[in-house]
């Protein structure tokens, strides 16, 4: 184990079920841990998050450290208010919020008027981008349990547009496909095609794929890349004004991102990866230096 007796501070991450700390010296990672987490009770209650932070990090004995956060949700006990968009993508300043453990800094989420939108850690992700990207300008999605779709422009994030995908995805299906799961590509293929074109038949596509599985006519690998490619179909059809012609990149990691990778190249719009971890660290990295005036 790392000595983590230099700590200096904590970079935490709220992202699709999980809480991710690092532990900092300077912009240098000392130690890090993940655990899965309740979402809803953890972001409804403060003494929720207390306790899961507390667990995470009680194998190093740390002092009281500041904690830079992102993905806390809008409102609520952290009483961060969102920055409306256009905006910079890396927050100017902090909200602090007191824990019975923890000196928390949020990092504030974006919200959007029109079309309504709100971004509750992607925004960290795509500062975290930018800080290790410089001068870059395009789109960037950022695949999840709601998938995001930015235009970045001289260091801003002008618009956005977000999608349920991966909660639908979660919730029609029997499970996310885990990382070494091997979908039916061909499946996947068909079915993003015809998503594409058809987008207005979405319903009627998932029922049949129910159907055709509650029947034992396909496997469920292959469900599963039918139930992919029909939602991703249908988003990337909708998205096409953001996509289309565009410098792109995907930010995040395994099989969820690989499978939006391979969407867009086959509409010849091939796209930059990167992982959603190091950028959300990188990101929080960015905020933490500007609200210290560094």
């Amino acid at each position: 184990m790392t000595n983590v007796a230099a700590a200096e501070w904590l970079a935490a991450d709220c992202h699709d079920g999980s809480l991710t700390v690092w532990v900092m010296q300077g912009n240098s990672v000392l130690e890090s841990a993940t655990a899965n987490i309740d979402a809803h009770r953890v972001t409804d209650s403060r003494e929720a998050f207390d306790a899961a932070l507390k667990s995470l990090i009680a194998p190093w004995q740390l002092p009281r450290l500041p904690v830079f956060i992102a993905g806390l949700p809008a409102g609520g006990w952290s009483n961060a208010a969102p920055r409306p968009v256009p905006c910079d993508a890396t927050a100017p300043t902090t909200t602090p919020c007191t824990t019975e453990n923890f000196a928390l800094q949020v990092i504030p989420p974006l919200r959007q008027q029109a079309p309504s939108g709100l971004l509750q850690g992607a925004e960290t992700r795509i500062a975290g981008f930018l800080s290790l990207n410089k001068d870059w300008d395009g789109v960037i999605c950022l695949p999840g349990m709601t998938s995001v779709w930015a235009q970045v422009s001289a260091g801003e994030i002008v618009s956005f547009q977000t999608f349920l995908t991966g909660e639908l995805a979660g919730r029609l299906g029997e499970a996310a496909p885990a990382d070494d799961t091997a979908l039916d590509d061909t499946a996947f293929d068909e079915a993003l095609s015809d998503g594409l074109s058809r987008p207005e038949r979405l319903a009627a596509r998932l029922s049949s794929i129910r159907a055709d599985l509650t029947l034992g006519e396909i496997p469920p690998p292959t469900a599963q890349a039918r139930l992919a490619g029909t939602l991703i179909g249908a988003e990337l059809a909708a998205a096409r004004p953001y996509w289309l012609g565009q410098t792109l990149a995907v930010i995040g990691a395994g099989t969820e991102a690989r499978l939006y990778l391979r969407a867009l190249s086959q509409q010849g719009a091939p796209a930059t990866e990167a992982d959603g971890n190091r950028m959300a660290l990188a990101g929080i990295c960015a905020v933490r230096r500007a609200a210290n005036g560094s």
